[in-house]
């Protein structure tokens, strides 16, 4: 950043978008060429040498428009960033309702303020492997778990954090630790749950005891139930119109005509399985045809291995995520749920089967907030997804289709409405829903791959071509912050100290060396 003093008394504030170095020794049919040609010395240090550098005018101090720019011999000065402070971001470091975040780029504490009002209004995070994002994300994180609220009060953000990649799963052993040994810029935190799948509970005697996932089809329509069944069955709900017409008919006749009260309990209990497929079989004809009911038996048939490989529809009775008051826990006590999609957590879990824990999440936090907003009772949340294209996928990626996308998109179109904020992370933007994309305001971005820019700049609304160029070069712990939570009406670009993140990241580290020695421990060398 450099400041602009004009003559006419402006102090405008300009990032330096480009340098051209000029030597009149070396340019194009200088006189010198063929001397070079010949090897022949060039006396260096008379050459007229100086530096072209282009500007971005950014805002005209304090805080306004630039109206005009700078004429020739106005003086270009280095800014001191800490005295000018509130004059460009018009807000004190010490202002209630915002985080400070990283630091400005060739700055070494220079944050940038994030607007906490902004953040129902949606977030994403790209960049790619080794892109540094999982540890700004984690950075982040830690910035909404203490929020100034003035009066020498903070608060923490309410969240529940979809990890794909065990890349949060730390600040659960953290939390773990005694109140005191809480570092007191994250202590606000209400508390900290890591949530596992029932089988690897049960079966990893280091996660046994550890809050496990359960889901309850009973929150689903009908609809969703039959949806959830035969995509399950087939990945896909491409020409399965009569199986979901059939389940749909079937399940609402045993509700509606039967007094079944419960349809959770058809796909847990073995007795009321086979009524199930007994009403099935003998079921009007006119009203399922004969052809259908074969290829829905196959599918309910099929949806049992849920229960039977992972036990997510038994653990609906211990499960804190199928009671009532679960999120109204998370959003009065400002705690967060971590639910473990990681190799550790979920081990051999099929993507179909977290596919309808998200569609079951996503639903039960819909009709929660609904009913909050209609109830007049305002509460707020961040659903933080990782891996995002897995679970709002584009038309382009491999997996077009997910149960959870449905409600999810209905969550970026109105979430913002009652408090319920997306954040959408991701290695490939481009395979994202674009509706979905389209809705969030603010975005943090990394280093993306080449294929992703056009699709970057039209989500964003277009970035200046001297950071738009650098979107596929920024180097690890770099990014770009755009949108409604950066304070200022243009982008800013950002390095995260990794002194920034309070509990450790993992940094995809592995042990190779000492895991191969162990192996092969007591092997004669040769």
């Amino acid at each position: 950043m450099v400041l602009v003093s004009t003559k006419m008394g402006a102090k405008i504030l300009s990032r330096v978008a480009k340098i051209t170095p000029f030597n009149a020794y070396y340019t194009e049919d200088d006189p010198w060429s063929e001397a070079r040609r010949k090897g022949l010395h060039i006396p260096d240090n008379i050459a007229r040498k100086y530096e072209i550098c282009e500007l971005d005018l950014l805002i005209q101090l304090p805080n306004s428009e630039v109206n005009y720019p700078p004429k020739p011999g106005d003086e270009v000065l280095k800014i001191d960033l800490e005295s000018h402070y509130e004059d460009i971001f018009g807000i004190s470091r010490d202002e209630p309702g915002y985080v400070w975040f990283g630091s400005l780029f060739g700055y070494k504490n220079a944050p940038i303020p994030l607007d906490i009002e902004k953040v129902p209004m949606h977030m994403a995070v790209f960049g790619t492997t080794g892109s540094g994002k999982s540890f700004s994300t984690g950075v982040l994180i830690e910035k909404f778990m203490c929020i100034s609220a003035g009066e020498n009060r903070a608060v923490s953000f309410p969240m529940i954090i979809i990890d794909a990649n065990g890349d949060y799963l730390e600040y659960d052993k953290y939390f773990k630790q005694a109140y005191q040994d809480i570092d007191s810029k994250i202590r606000p935190v209400g508390w900290v749950k890591r949530f596992v799948f029932p089988h690897i509970a049960y079966q990893n005697s280091e996660l046994r005891g550890e809050p496990v996932i359960g889901v309850d089809l009973d929150r689903l329509s009908v609809k969703e139930i039959a949806e959830t069944i035969v995509m399950y069955h087939k990945g896909s709900l491409d020409g399965a119109e009569l199986q979901i017409s059939g389940i749909v008919t079937l399940l609402d006749y045993l509700r509606e005509n039967e007094g079944y009260d419960s349809l959770h309990e058809f796909f847990v209990d073995d007795d009321l399985y086979d009524e199930l497929i007994g009403k099935l079989r003998n079921f009007d004809t006119k009203r399922i045809a004969a052809a259908t009911k074969p290829a829905i038996e196959r599918a309910f048939a099929k949806f049992r291995e849920i229960e039977s490989n992972y036990k997510i529809l038994s653990a609906k009775k211990e499960s804190e995520l199928t009671q009532d008051e679960f999120i109204d826990d998370i959003t009065e006590n400002g705690g967060i749920a971590i639910i473990d999609f990681s190799e550790e957590g979920a081990t051999g879990v099929d993507i179909q089967v977290k596919q309808l824990v998200m569609t079951y999440l996503a639903n039960l936090l819909f009709n929660k907030f609904s009913k909050y907003k209609i109830e007049n009772r305002t509460r707020y949340l961040i659903f933080l997804i990782e891996e995002a294209q897995n679970f709002i996928p584009d038309k382009s990626y491999p997996i077009s289709s997910s149960l959870a996308k449905n409600k999810l998109s209905l969550i970026a179109t109105q979430g913002r409405k009652f408090g319920l904020s997306l954040c959408i992370v991701t290695q490939r933007p481009s395979f994202i829903d674009k509706i979905v994309l389209s809705m969030c305001n603010t975005f943090f971005i990394h280093r993306i791959s080449p294929d992703d820019v056009s699709y970057v700049r039209t989500a964003t609304g277009g970035l200046p071509s001297s950071l738009e160029t650098r979107l596929t070069r920024l180097t690890q712990g770099h990014m770009i912050v755009t949108g409604q939570m950066n304070k200022l009406p243009f982008p800013l670009m950002i390095s995260i100290p990794k002194a920034d993140r309070i509990v450790p990241h993992p940094m995809g580290t592995t042990d190779v060396i000492s895991t191969l020695k162990k192996l092969r421990e007591g092997f004669d060398y040769i």
